[in-house]
């Protein structure tokens, strides 16, 4: 029984990326936007901390330090 040829790796991916729209591409957060995001984060996780990691308040935690960072860059 003879063995088939495979794919290179990675040609899959590759091919992926280039139907991809150039849309979607440009549309990534800039700099500003993901340290912003990352800020957001953080101050979310240690809120989820501060009440030990109890479920079911995770979108608060984000909303509250979320609406913190944005009132302090207010400022």
């Amino acid at each position: 029984m003879p063995i088939a040829a495979s794919k290179p790796a990675g040609t899959r991916s590759r091919a992926r990326a280039k139907s991809v729209p150039n849309v979607i591409r440009e549309s990534d957060p800039g700099p500003d936007t993901e340290a912003r995001l990352e800020h957001i984060a953080t101050a979310a996780y240690y809120k989820a901390m501060a009440r030990g990691f109890m479920p079911g308040q995770d979108m608060d935690d984000w909303l509250e330090a979320e609406a913190e960072f944005d009132e302090r860059a207010e400022q």
